[in-house]
This record gives C-alpha cells, structure tokens and sequence, in this order.
C-alpha cells in the first residue's frame, strides 16, 4: 500500500489543501494525510480541509510535542517530527512520500513510484547546475542548507529504513534546528548522509521534480496544453512555492534576488494560479491564524530572556563574593 502526507500548522491549512487536491486529481487511488502540528482550533472549519484526511500529531506519535516546543520554534518542530510520522505511516504503507505544504502538484510522481519498487530512498537535489553570479542564491548557499531538498523525500519498506528512521530521529531531536554557523539545517541536512551511510537510494535527477527558486537558473517554464513543461522538454510534476508568502505576491522569493516577475515572466503565471488556489483555499483567513506550539516557544523564549539578568545578577555576586573569601 501506498500514502502520501504533509506536515503543518493550522496556518497552512490553505496551502495543504491546495497540495492535497492537486496530489489527489492525479493520485486518486492514494491516500493523503495532513499532519497537524497543532491543538484543534474552533475557529476552523475542517470539514473545508477534509477532515477525514486530518491528523493531530499528539495522536499518531509517541513524544513528548509540548515539550519539544519549548525547544524548536513551529518550523523546526514540523520537520523535527517527521521521522517519526514515517514510523507511523509505515505500519499499514509500504511506500510512503512526504510533500511540503507549499508544493503543487501538476503530474503523477510516476518516476518516484516506479524507483521505490527497488530502492529504499528517493530524493531529489537542489540543483544540478552550478550557479554562482553574484546573485543569490547560488551554489554555495544551497550547499549550506543541504544536497537535497527534503521538502519531498519517498521512502519504501526494507532492510535500511528502519535503521535510517531511528538514526534520522534520534539526531533531529537532539540536533533540529537551523543554525547556519553550526552547520544545521533543520532535518535536511542529515540527508547529505544518505549516499554514504546507506546503499538502497535513488537520486531522481528530474528537472521536473521539485522546481523551485534554488533551481530557476536551470529550469525555464512554458505552459503546454494543459499542463507545463519544463525546458521544453520535461514535464513539471510539482513546483515548490518555498518562500513564497499570500500576503506577498509581487514576490516570487524574497531571498532569491537573481529573479523576479520582471525579468521571469515564465514564472508568473504559475504564480498568479497558485495565488487564486489559495484564495479559493480560504488563506486570507487561514494565513492570520496562530500555531499553538509557535506560542509555546515564543512564551519560552520570553521567560528566559526574562531570566538572563537575574542569572548575571547571582553570577556577578557569586563572583565578588569568591573574590572576598580568597
């Protein structure tokens, strides 16, 4: 059996429901989930978002998520779970893909499905072009963050993914954050292990897969009919909208200063269709809500920042007395 699932807070319902129609117009037979990060909210309707189709994470899991939520903000928490959903999804699934909330899908994931009947491991890179322009961002950056994107990763039942969903979990929990000058990446950047700790991978080199703002320099959009290619020549499966925010729209990415509307014209009309999908998904309302566990961990902060000069206080005295006894 197959599934498919994402993970987010109640503020990307809007955008997990334009992922899971899109990934269910052209994956009919297999189920998508939508894991929620978060407490039920009266004020969402989630018969709007297939309520059938929704999983608190508090009931699929077996950690502790208030507690971790003291450590990771929202977006550390949701890929810091991650591992463990795949846990989840493996007790009835034998192939099991996971998809970014702000992904849409535009053609069947044959190429995914058709490599997980022989490998353990399906991802796919960033870029497969270097890029280093004075622009951002390049190849260097990208590098930073990790080989592959983890917004999509396909794993299938054997002997290796047992042990990588152990060893992948026990690190996110201890390592999940995202801190550049520490060389963490929330949970992608274990993934750069993947082609040397385990055997049973696929690298899905698909200009198709996974198209993004890391990867623009290499992929030039057209729209075919009525579906999308890519380079004229491949066809799009799905377009990662990373970075991309409702509120926003003249912004394509605000940290990707290579491209824009302007100087990408290819790209905006995939833009403005994404756009009006949100809209119809109810994001202007959507989008405002709070993330229950980004509260917890905006509380925390505030109380230990709250406790640094209390503690200087006791350092500082501790300090002169020690000075006085010796």
């Amino acid at each position: 059996m197959r599934a498919a699932f994402t993970i987010c807070a109640n503020n990307y319902l809007a955008s997990a429901k334009v992922l899971k129609e899109s990934f269910t117009k052209h994956h009919p037979a297999i189920p998508f989930f939508i894991v929620l990060v978060d407490k039920n909210d009266p004020k969402v309707n989630y018969d709007d978002f297939n309520r059938e189709s929704i999983l608190f994470i508090n009931d699929i899991v077996d950690i502790d998520i208030n507690k971790l939520s003291l450590k990771f903000n929202i977006a550390e928490l949701c890929t810091t779970v991650k591992p463990f959903i795949f846990q989840y999804f493996f007790k009835q699934n034998s192939q099991v893909v996971y998809l970014d909330p702000d992904i849409k899908i535009y053609a069947p994931l044959t190429e995914c499905w058709d490599a997980l009947q022989d490998y353990t491991f399906v991802i796919t890179p960033h870029l497969m072009n270097a890029v280093d322009d004075g622009y951002k961002p390049n190849d260097l950056d990208v590098l930073r963050t990790g080989i592959f994107n983890l917004g999509f990763i396909g794993l299938s039942k054997g002997d290796e993914l047992p042990g990588f969903l152990k060893w992948w979990g026990e690190r996110l929990l201890v390592y999940g954050y995202t801190n550049w000058d520490k060389g963490m990446f929330y949970d992608q950047i274990w993934a750069n292990y993947i082609p040397v700790m385990f055997n049973n991978y696929h690298i899905l080199k698909h200009y198709g897969y996974n198209v993004a703002n890391w990867n623009w320099h290499e992929r030039l959009l057209e729209k075919n009919g009525n579906g999308w290619l890519i380079n004229n020549k491949y066809p799009l499966v799905f377009f990662h909208f990373s970075n991309y925010k409702y509120a926003e729209p003249l912004f394509l990415c605000k940290y990707n200063n290579r491209y824009s509307r302007e100087n990408r014209p290819d790209l905006v009309p995939i833009f403005d269709e994404y756009q009006s999908d949100l809209t119809a998904a109810n994001a202007p309302f959507i989008t405002k809500l709070s993330a229950y566990y980004q509260e917890q961990y905006q509380n925390q902060i505030l109380k230990d920042n709250a406790a640094i000069p209390i503690i200087k206080k006791i350092k500082n005295r501790l300090i002169k007395y020690i000075d006085a006894v010796l």
